[in-house]
């Protein structure tokens, strides 16, 4: 239960903020907001329609917890990427629209600086002939991620040791170099995987989705101050398994199985368990990543199951069980006859882009801030 704030008569310095306005510009729940009240941390204003807050007072109190040198962090501020109403913005941009009219590297660097920016990365071309000696010696077969994770790896390897905090201008050729053989990241992507896949949308949809583990993992690394190999590094290492850039692989099989037996055929099998390629944990209704990359499937057999699937699952699992990326990705690998690696690799490109926005952001924050606090005992 919510305490009552206790009124105040301090004036307030400009434009009130709600209740709700207030603790989303702090990061916490109202429950905590009234905390707050109640610890004489902030002053409530009582008025008819509802408690109202000095927004210097609270700008006030947010900058002492991102001025606080080290601690558990539980929530994160960051100006890059909105999930609000379900829809994907980067910096208030919508993701989808940008996905039809920018490339991969334009949105990067509207993640980076603000300015989607088109052209391709500037490349450095002894840290990119570096990088490509290293990729020439692993045996062949090397699925494209792993590829990737040695490619970064490899990177870190080349450059010089320590120097100032990383920008934007350190970032373009680390990329280059591990995601650019001459004609840009969405060629590249195709020439990996050897077929062409029109993968450009799916890199910008999937360039970002706020904190998921990965990223938090890059913003753990960032935070102790690695370079942004290393923060890539971790980033890739979170990313890589079944639960997270690889659930595609795992959508990817069980798509085939409903392309062999119909969609009864393959639910059956699952014994009432949400199938693989639904239901998302961020979104409270439909994936507008998956929305977008089902709608742009070319004409044919997968096209055709993909809504048939869609309305036995949802007969079975009810609203909420929408498909969400994984399945879109396996959707686009299939038609194009590629392996259950393609969309972990295409997810893992696409990533790199937040993965550096969001260490070039914590490098402004407060350095080591993140420890979780552990309870002893069981």
């Amino acid at each position: 239960m919510e305490r009552t704030p206790t009124p105040s008569s301090v004036p307030l310095s400009s434009a009130p903020l709600s209740s709700a306005e207030a603790a989303h510009r702090l990061g916490v729940r109202r429950a905590t907001l009234y905390a707050y009240v109640s610890r004489g941390l902030l002053h409530a204003h009582r008025t008819p329609g509802g408690s109202l807050f000095d927004p210097a007072e609270v700008d006030a109190l947010a900058a002492r917890g991102r001025n606080r040198p080290v601690g558990a962090v539980e929530t994160v501020r960051t100006e890059l990427t909105s999930l609000d109403d379900d829809r994907l913005r980067y910096r208030g941009q919508d993701a989808v629209a940008l996905s039809r009219t920018h490339s991969f590297e334009a949105v990067a660097r509207l993640l980076w600086t603000g300015a989607a920016r088109p052209g391709r990365f500037a490349a450095d071309p002894a840290l990119t002939a570096g990088v490509e000696a290293v990729l020439a010696a692993l045996p062949t077969g090397t699925r494209p991620a792993a590829r990737l994770r040695v490619a970064v790896a490899a990177a870190g390897a080349l450059l010089p040791p320590g120097g100032p905090v990383p920008g934007p201008s350190e970032a373009e050729p680390l990329l280059a170099a591990v995601l650019d053989r001459g004609h840009g990241v969405a060629a590249t992507v195709d020439e990996v995987l050897g077929v062409p896949g029109d993968w450009g949308a799916a890199l910008v949809l999937l360039a970002d989705h706020g904190l998921a583990v990965s990223t938090v993992a890059a913003r753990v690394a960032a935070s102790a101050r690695a370079p942004l190999p290393a923060v890539l590094g971790a980033a890739l290492g979170a990313a890589d398994g079944p639960l997270h850039a690889g659930a595609s692989r795992v959508a990817h099989a069980f798509l085939l199985q409903v392309l062999q037996d119909g969609p009864v055929g393959a639910l059956a099998g699952l014994d009432g368990r949400l199938p693989p390629g639904f239901g998302t944990v961020v979104h409270t209704r439909a994936d507008p990543r998956a929305e977008a990359l089902l709608d742009a499937l070319p004409p044919g057999e997968v096209a055709d199951a993909v809504p048939a699937l869609l309305v036995h699952v949802l007969r079975a699992h009810g609203a909420g069980a929408y498909p969400n990326v994984d399945l879109a990705l396996a959707a686009h690998a299939v038609v194009h006859r590629l392996g259950p690696g393609a969309g972990e690799f295409v997810f893992a490109v696409a990533r790199t882009a937040g993965w550096v926005a969001h260490a070039l952001e914590e490098y402004r924050a407060p350095a080591l801030r993140f420890r979780v606090r552990g309870l002893h005992g069981t």
